[in-house]
């Protein structure tokens, strides 16, 4: 039986070692993310890349105590640890879906922002040769819409 929590200890570690690895890199991607019409931005501790560090730090702190509580003898003692490894490994994958969602809202975001400013779409001209007359074009101007972050992320929650 104790072998056997090894292993999945073992599996449960490296998993977590990756998922770290990912979450960080998701915090630097959201973080450096060009955003068109700041300037400059301020980084402090809650920028995207230092709470996401914080976060891993945080997570790996719980990881030990539980790591620990799965290893000892006692029944209530591995089922505490189990307990917090189990949970410490949702909030990981809370933290690796949020950051996605964050980044894919703002890679949409800036589509829709890049289509606002070219503002003025005409269709593809018509083939030369024909013997109808040539269509009348048409411009469609594109009215830009002015969306807060968390209007777009509950937007793309509610689509899912």
């Amino acid at each position: 039986m104790n072998e056997m929590i090894l292993l999945l200890l073992a599996v449960v570690g490296v998993i977590s070692v990756a998922c770290s690895y990912a979450l960080i890199a998701l915090g630097k991607m959201v973080d450096e993310f060009p955003s068109g019409n700041e300037t400059s931005r301020t980084r402090g501790i809650t920028s995207p890349v230092e709470s996401t560090k914080i976060a891993v730090v945080l997570f790996w702190i719980m990881f030990l105590p539980g790591a620990w509580a799965v290893l000892q003898e006692g029944v209530v003692t591995v089922i505490i640890g189990i307990t917090i490894l189990f949970a410490i490994c949702l909030f990981m994958l809370t933290a690796l879906i949020f950051s996605f969602q964050v980044l894919g809202t703002m890679s949409q975001r800036k589509n829709e922002n890049a289509d606002a400013i070219v503002g003025v779409h005409s269709p593809p001209p018509a083939v030369s040769g024909s013997s109808s007359p040539a269509p009348v074009e048409s411009t469609t101007i594109a009215i830009p819409r002015k969306n807060s972050l968390a209007k777009s992320l509950i937007q793309s929650l509610l689509k899912k």
